[in-house]
C-alpha cells in the first residue's frame, strides 16, 4: 500500500530557512554551555578547596610533631652539654683535670695601649692645646 502517488510535482519546491530560529538557537547552546563551564569550574574550585584543607591539616599534625622533636632534641643537647656529662665523658676517654703547673697566665704588657681605646690624632690634640691657650689669655 502506498499513500503517495507516484509522480510527485513539488520537486522544486524548498524549504524555507528560519534565521531568527536559529540565531534563538545558537544563543541558547551558547548560553547553556557557559553555564555548564560555569558549573564545572565551581566544581573545580571547591574540590580544590577541600584538598588545600587536608593538606593543611596534614601540615599542622607535622609541624606539631616537629616541635616536639626540637625539643626533645633540645633536651638531649643540654644533657650532653652538661658540665657534668663532659666531665664523665672526658675522663672515659682518659683525660684528667689540668693541674696547677700546666695553666700559663697570660702577661698583660703595660706599654702596649688598650686596643679598645679610641686613638685621637696628635694634629688634633695640638690644635686643641692651642685653642685652649689663646682663650686663656
Amino acid at each position: 500500500m502506498r499513500r503517495f502517488p507516484q509522480q510527485n510535482f513539488n520537486h522544486g519546491v524548498r524549504r524555507e530557512h528560519d534565521t531568527r530560529a536559529l540565531k534563538r538557537q545558537l544563543v541558547m547552546l551558547v548560553c547553556g554551555l557557559a553555564l555548564a563551564g560555569g558549573f564545572v569550574v565551581a566544581a573545580g574550585q571547591h574540590f580544590a578547596a577541600v584538598r588545600y584543607g587536608y593538606d593543611g591539616e596534614k601540615l599542622r599534625a607535622e609541624r606539631v610533631r616537629l616541635m616536639r622533636e626540637q625539643q626533645q632534641l633540645i633536651l638531649q643537647i643540654n644533657a650532653a652539654t652538661a658540665p657534668a656529662s663532659l666531665d664523665r665523658a672526658a675522663r672515659e676517654i682518659g683525660m684528667q683535670p689540668a693541674r696547677p703547673s700546666q695553666i700559663n697566665r697570660a702577661r698583660v704588657n703595660a706599654a702596649t695601649p688598650d686596643s679598645d681605646a679610641p686613638t685621637v690624632p696628635a694634629a688634633t690634640t695640638r690644635a686643641k692645646s692651642s685653642r685652649a691657650r689663646s682663650m686663656a689669655h
